[in-house]
């Protein structure tokens, strides 16, 4: 069974951490990227066309209502003064049980949609695998064309256009301090991961599979690969990520113990 020796409170804390600190990086790599916190908020606005690189974190308890309607209209208004689709990567500790009941309903005053939840995970190091991985060409991320991989893999994974997810993944200022790994089948990319480091830790971003490619295990393939080649560019081992529904059950058999829960919306 997966297992760390820090607490759960402490294990949530280094959730919050993580997912902050990897948008905080993101947004300041892009070339007119802003963070500021504010209102128990931050505000990592990489001024992207992609709205994932556009994200509101909540930093501090929220009390009621009226504080929640006072974050989300701040963080709202950031973004619409510029024009652009945003989310906000809601964490559920953060909100007393009877706001998070009725969180969707206040989203929607600020025209937020839910878009999925994601759970945070952390492993002190990876489990060997429980099943023979597939063959797969591993090529690390270094140049345009493996950048644009990327994007194009994601872009499918996640049901956006290529062009969308490269406006953010293709530049090169992202991967400064970032290790990726794209995997192909008879030259065509099919599977991506990535890492980016935060303190002692690699942070887990970008994995995505092509959909008719998915469920081969290509994904546990090129994020191992991705953090081996982070353990040897930085030493480090422990790794945390924010799973989508589809990825955990791999994160899992890789050996990720789950921290706290994550609500995603998306506006604009």
């Amino acid at each position: 069974m997966p297992h760390t020796s820090q607490s759960a409170d402490s294990l949530v804390a280094e959730s919050h951490r993580q997912i902050q600190e990897a948008w905080r990086y993101f947004a300041t790599q892009l070339p007119d990227g802003r963070v500021s916190t504010a209102r128990g908020l931050l505000i990592a606005n990489g001024r992207s066309p992609l709205p994932f690189m556009n994200a509101a974190f909540l930093t501090e308890l929220v009390v009621d209502e009226a504080d929640l309607r006072e974050r989300l209209g701040h963080a709202a208004g950031q973004f619409r003064e510029l024009g652009l689709h945003w989310v906000f990567m809601i964490a559920e500790d953060l909100l007393p049980a009877p706001i998070a009941a009725n969180l969707g309903s206040v989203a929607g005053e600020f025209g937020l949609q839910h878009m999925m939840p994601m759970t945070g995970m952390v492993a002190d190091s990876l489990q060997p695998p429980v099943r023979p991985l597939p063959a797969l060409d591993c090529r690390p991320v270094t140049d345009d064309p493996t950048r644009r991989g990327v994007g194009d893999v994601n872009g499918a994974g996640y049901d956006m256009a290529g062009d969308l997810m490269n406006a953010a993944i293709a530049v090169p200022a992202i991967w400064t301090d970032m290790v990726g790994v794209v995997g192909y089948v008879e030259g065509v990319a099919v599977s991506t991961a990535s890492a980016t480091r935060v303190g002692d830790v690699a942070y887990v971003c970008l994995v995505a599979t092509c959909p008719k490619h998915q469920g081969k295990g290509y994904a546990e393939v090129v994020m191992r690969q991705a953090l081996a080649d982070a353990h040897v560019r930085w030493g480090i081992e422990r790794t945390v990520l924010h799973a989508t529904p589809a990825g955990r059950p791999a994160y899992t058999r890789m050996g990720y113990a789950p921290t706290n829960e994550f609500q995603v919306y998306v506006g604009g």
